[in-house]
């Protein structure tokens, strides 16, 4: 592909990100089904304004009141716990206040939260992990006996850390909802 029609392509694909509708979605929109799947996703009700400006292009205006109607029942379906556990365990943060003031807003963030922590303790069991297989490649890569010898301490300390984490995970991981 030559520069200019890879630099064409991408504009394109860069434009349409843009969008959030087609001119075709935007004739024949169900403006409550579509508020309804926006809030189901936890995407937050001003994302309305962004179908409004994809719409506009076609002269075609969004229906406000069926919208957030539909969002209403959407984001209702969203902000449970289970929903949150799961954005946490991703450790996304993103739809985080978009369940503030909607009923299930408790439930959702207290297990965000809560798959938050488990999220932290994976990542850092991983670094842990990462951090033991470059000490043990040194470990087999030195002869001096005194530098072995502060290797395997360091790498105890990590053992002894891994276990304590692994335990806390199991912990947190009772949490689920």
């Amino acid at each position: 592909m030559t520069p200019l029609k890879f630099l064409v392509l991408a504009s394109v694909v860069a434009l349409a990100g843009c969008e959030t509708m087609t001119v075709s979605e935007c004739r024949v929109a169900d403006w409550q089904r579509i508020g309804f799947d926006d809030g189901a996703r936890g995407e937050h009700h001003s994302r309305l304004t962004a179908h409004t400006e994809s719409c506009a292009k076609a002269g075609i205006r969004p229906q406000p009141q069926a919208y957030r109607q539909g969002w209403d029942d959407g984001i209702a379906r969203f902000c449970t716990a289970a929903n949150g556990w799961r954005e946490g365990l991703q450790g996304n943060t993103a739809k985080a206040g978009v369940c503030r003031g909607q009923w299930g807003d408790e439930p959702y963030q207290r297990y965000l939260q809560a798959g938050l922590q488990v999220y932290r303790t994976q990542g850092e069991l991983q670094r842990n992990d990462g951090h033991l297989k470059r000490l043990q490649k040194q470990l087999e890569e030195t002869t001096n006996d005194d530098r072995k010898r502060r290797l395997r301490e360091e790498m105890r300390a990590l053992d002894r850390e891994q276990y304590h984490l692994r335990n806390q995970l199991r912990r947190q991981q009772m949490q689920a909802p």
